[in-house]
């Protein structure tokens, strides 16, 4: 699904706050499979689904990715850093820091759109 963000729930606190907070703010999304949901994220949102998305990582390596193919663009959301990655080098930028602040490193794998 093109814009759209895939939320595990064991990555979040208080996912049913979450849950509520992305439903008032206008956010669409669907249970993908056990209690993870799909959210559909327009560019023009991205600002507030980092906001609330932000807030609910338990972990500073746990990490939401979202999809621009339009734009060109791969948003990788942690607790502390939103980036915004158009090209292979920011994508290897991105994934040395996510490493070094303990994600395991098969776990740097997120999709890009450049």
């Amino acid at each position: 699904m093109k814009n759209s963000a895939y939320i595990l729930d064991w990555t979040m606190n208080d996912y049913d706050n979450l849950k509520f907070k992305l439903k008032n703010s206008g956010f669409e999304f669907e249970k993908a499979e056990k209690e993870h949901i799909r959210v559909t994220v327009p560019f023009n949102k991205i600002d507030s689904f980092v906001d609330i998305v932000q807030v609910h990582l338990n972990a500073p390596q746990n990490y939401v990715d979202v999809q621009f193919p339009d734009e060109k663009k791969s948003i990788v959301i942690f607790q502390a850093k939103k980036f915004v990655i158009t090209n292979d080098k920011e994508n290897e930028k991105v994934k040395e820091w996510a490493i070094s602040i303990g994600l395991p490193t098969e776990q740097a794998d997120w999709k890009t759109s450049y």
